[in-house]
C-alpha cells in the first residue's frame, strides 16, 4: 500500500521539477536580457549623473558670481559710506580751518588790544583807573578760557581723526581681501572655461551618439518585443501544466486524506490494544505483587515454625535428658531393689510400725512431681504448637506416672509386706523394666515424629516456592510477548506515521513549486511591464537630455558674457576706488600736516597770551598797591 501510494507522489513530483527546468531556463533568458536592460540603464544613468554635475557646476558658479555682486555691492555701500565720512570730515577741517583763522584773528585783534591796553595802563596810571583796567583783565581771562576750549576741541578733532585713519586701515584690508576674492574667482572662471569649454564638433558627435543609442534601444525593443510574445505563449503551455498539475495534486489530496484515515484507525485500534495490554500487564503485575506477598507471609510462616521446631528440639532435648535421668533412677531404683531384697528382712524390722510414718515420704514425692508439672504446664501453654508437641510428650509423663506409681507400689509391698514373697518384688521388676522398654520406644517415636514434621513441611515450602517461580515465570513470558507485539505495532505505527509525513512534504513541495511557479510568472509580466515603462522613459529622457544640453549651451554663453561684463565694471570700479584712495591718503596727511602747524601755532600764542598777562598784572597790581594799599584779589580771598 505504502509503494504503491509512494510511487504516484514520485511521479507528481518528478513532473513539477520538469516544470521547474523549463522555468529555470525562461528565468535565465529573462535574467539576461534584464542584465542588459540594467546596462543601459547604467550608460543613462551616467549621462543623467554627467549632466546633474554640469548642472551642479553652474548653480555654484552662478552663487559664485552672485556672492562676487554681493560683495560689490558691500563695497559699493562701503565706498559711499566713506566718501559720506570723508566729506564730512572735509567740512570739519574747513571748519576748524575757519576757526583757527578767526582765532588767529581775534589773538591779532587782542594782540593789538593788549598794546593799546598796555598804552592806556601806562595813561591809567597816571590817572589812577585802576577799575577799569580789571574789567579788561576778566574779559582777557573769558577769551583765555574760551581759546582753552578752542584747544579741547582741536584735541577731539585729532581723536576723531585717529578713528578715521583706523576706519580707513580696516577698509584698505576689506578692499585687500576683496582683490584677493576677486583675483580668485578669474582664476575659477578662467578653469572653468578651459575645462566647460564646449565645442561645435564634440557637441555635434554627442549628438550623433546619442542617436545611434537611440536607435540601438529600438533595436532591443523589438527584441524584447519578440521575446514577450514567446513568453506570452510559454506561459500559456505553463498555465495548462499547472491546471494538469493541480488536478493531480487535488487527488493526491483525497489520496493522502485517505492514507490519513486510515492511519488514524489504525492508531486508534493499536491505542486500543496497547490499553488492553497494559490492562493484561497490570493485572500481571497485581498477582505477581499478590504472589510475591502471599511468599513473604508463607516465608514468615516457615519461620515461626522454624521457630517453634527449635523449640520443640530444646523441648525434646530436655525431655531426652530427663529420660535419661529417669533411666539412671530406674537402674539405680532397680540396684536399690536388688538390695532391698537383699536387706527385706533388715527394713521389715525397720518399717514403721504406723502410716502417720509414711506421711513425709509421700508429701516430697507429691512435691517434686508438682514441681516438674509447674515449668511443663508454662512450657507448653505458651504456644499452640508447644501444645500441640506437648500432646505427643504426654505419654512420656503418663510413662513417667506409671514408673513412679510402680515404684511406689513396690516400695508399698516392699513396706507393707515387710517378708513378702520374692516372685512379687521380681514381677515388679520386670514390669518396671517392660514399661522402661516402652517408654523408650515412645521416646524414640516422639524423637521422630517432629523430624518428619518438619520435611513435610520444607517439601510443601518446596513446592510452593516451585508453583510461585512457575506463575511467575508464566507471567514475564506473557509480558515479553506483550511487549514484543507492542514493539511490532510500535514499529508498524511509525512506518505509517513516515510514510504519511513523506507523502504530506511531497505534497507541500509540488505546493511550493507550484507557486513559485506562479509568482514567477508574476514577476515575468511585472519585469515586461517595467522593460516597456523603461523603454518609453528612456526615450523621453534622451530627448530632454538633447534639448537640455542646447538649452545649457546657450545658457552658458549668455552667463560668460554676463560674467565679463561684470568683470570689467568690477574693474573699472576698483581703479575709481583706488583712485579715491590715494586722494583720502594725499587729504589725511594735509590735515595732519595742518594740525601740527596749528598746534604749533596754538602754543605759540599760548606763550605770547602768558607773556602779556604777566606783563599786564605785574604793573597793574603796583599800581592798585600804591593806589589804596589794598591786597591782591587773591590775596583778599
Amino acid at each position: 500500500m505504502e509503494t504503491e501510494n509512494a510511487r504516484p507522489v514520485e511521479e507528481e513530483q518528478a513532473e513539477p521539477r520538469g516544470h521547474s527546468g523549463k522555468g529555470q531556463t525562461m528565468w535565465s533568458g529573462l535574467h539576461d536580457t534584464w542584465v542588459q536592460l540594467r546596462q543601459y540603464k547604467a550608460v543613462t544613468q551616467e549621462q543623467e549623473r554627467e549632466r546633474s554635475l554640469q548642472v551642479e557646476w553652474d548653480q555654484h558658479m552662478w552663487e559664485q558670481l552672485n556672492q562676487a555682486e554681493s560683495y560689490a555691492h558691500v563695497l559699493e555701500s562701503s565706498l559711499d559710506l566713506y566718501k559720506k565720512k570723508y566729506q564730512a570730515a572735509l567740512g570739519r577741517v574747513g571748519e576748524l580751518e575757519s576757526w583757527m583763522q578767526h582765532l588767529e584773528k581775534e589773538a591779532g585783534g587782542k594782540a593789538t588790544g593788549h598794546a593799546e591796553k598796555h598804552m592806556l595802563l601806562e595813561d591809567l596810571q597816571s590817572k589812577g583807573q585802576a577799575e577799569d583796567n580789571l574789567a579788561q583783565f576778566k574779559g582777557e581771562q573769558h577769551s583765555a578760557q574760551e581759546r582753552g576750549q578752542a584747544v579741547q576741541l582741536t584735541c577731539q578733532h585729532k581723536a576723531i581723526i585717529q578713528e578715521l585713519q583706523i576706519q580707513l586701515a580696516a577698509s584698505r584690508t576689506k578692499l585687500l581681501q576683496q582683490k584677493e576674492a576677486l583675483a580668485g574667482l578669474r582664476r575659477e572662471f578662467a578653469s572653468y572655461k578651459l575645462t566647460h569649454s564646449c565645442s561645435a564638433t564634440r557637441s555635434r558627435n554627442q549628438l550623433t551618439s546619442q542617436e545611434i543609442l537611440r536607435q540601438k534601444l529600438w533595436q532591443q525593443a523589438k527584441e524584447h518585443w519578440a521575446l514577450v510574445e514567446d513568453l506570452k505563449l510559454e506561459l500559456a503551455r505553463e498555465a495548462k501544466r499547472n491546471s494538469n498539475t493541480v488536478t493531480d495534486l487535488a487527488r493526491l489530496e483525497l489520496a493522502v486524506q485517505s492514507l490519513c484515515q486510515e492511519a488514524v484507525a489504525e492508531r486508534k485500534q493499536q491505542q486500543r490494544e496497547l490499553a488492553a495490554l497494559q490492562h493484561q500487564v497490570c493485572q500481571a503485575q497485581a498477582l505477581l505483587g499478590q504472589s510475591r506477598r502471599l511468599c513473604a507471609q508463607k516465608e514468615r510462616a516457615i519461620q515461626k515454625r522454624d521457630r517453634l521446631l527449635r523449640r520443640a528440639w530444646a523441648s525434646h532435648s530436655v525431655f531426652q535428658e530427663r529420660a535419661r535421668a529417669h533411666s539412671l533412677n530406674a537402674t539405680s531404683r532397680e540396684a536399690k531393689h536388688g538390695s532391698w531384697c537383699a536387706g527385706a528382712p533388715v527394713l521389715q524390722q525397720r518399717r514403721p510400725k504406723s502410716p502417720e510414718q509414711w506421711w513425709p515420704a509421700g508429701q516430697a514425692l507429691g512435691q517434686e512431681e508438682a514441681a516438674m508439672k509447674g515449668p511443663q504446664e508454662q512450657l507448653v501453654g505458651g504456644d499452640p504448637e508447644l501444645q500441640r508437641l506437648g500432646k505427643v510428650g504426654l505419654p512420656l509423663e503418663a510413662l513417667h506416672g506409671r514408673e513412679r506409681r510402680a515404684e511406689a507400689g513396690l516400695g508399698q509391698t516392699s513396706f507393707l509386706g515387710g517378708g513378702g514373697p520374692a516372685a512379687a518384688a521380681a514381677a515388679a521388676t520386670t514390669s518396671a523394666r517392660g514399661l522402661l522398654r516402652e517408654l523408650i520406644e515412645e521416646l524414640s517415636w516422639s524423637k521422630w515424629q517432629p523430624l518428619q514434621a518438619a520435611s513435610m513441611l520444607e517439601l510443601e515450602m518446596f513446592q510452593r516456592q516451585l508453583q510461585e517461580e512457575w506463575s511467575v515465570q508464566g507471567l514475564q513470558a506473557c509480558m515479553m510477548e506483550q511487549k514484543a507485539e507492542n514493539c511490532s505495532l510500535q514499529e508498524q505505527l511509525t512506518k505509517q506515521t513516515a510514510a504519511l509525513r513523506l507523502a504530506r512534504w511531497s505534497f507541500r513541495q509540488a505546493w511550493l513549486q507550484l507557486q513559485q511557479q506562479a509568482a514567477k510568472i508574476d514577476s515575468l509580466q511585472i519585469s515586461l511591464e517595467a522593460s516597456r515603462v523603461s523603454q518609453h522613459c528612456l526615450h523621453q529622457e534622451s530627448e530632454l537630455v538633447v534639448a537640455d544640453v542646447r538649452q545649457w549651451v546657450k545658457e552658458q554663453k549668455q552667463v560668460n558674457e554676463e560674467l565679463g561684463h561684470k568683470l570689467r565694471v568690477q574693474i573699472k570700479q576698483i581703479a575709481q576706488l583706488t583712485g579715491e584712495r590715494d586722494l583720502l591718503r594725499e587729504l589725511v596727511e594735509r590735515l595732519q600736516q595742518d594740525n601740527q602747524r596749528l598746534k604749533n601755532e596754538a602754543s605759540e600764542k599760548r606763550i605770547v597770551c602768558e607773556r602779556i598777562k604777566v606783563s599786564e598784572w605785574y604793573p597793574l597790581l603796583r599800581t592798585h598797591q600804591r593806589l589804596g594799599g589794598q591786597p591782591a584779589p587773591g590775596q583778599s580771598r
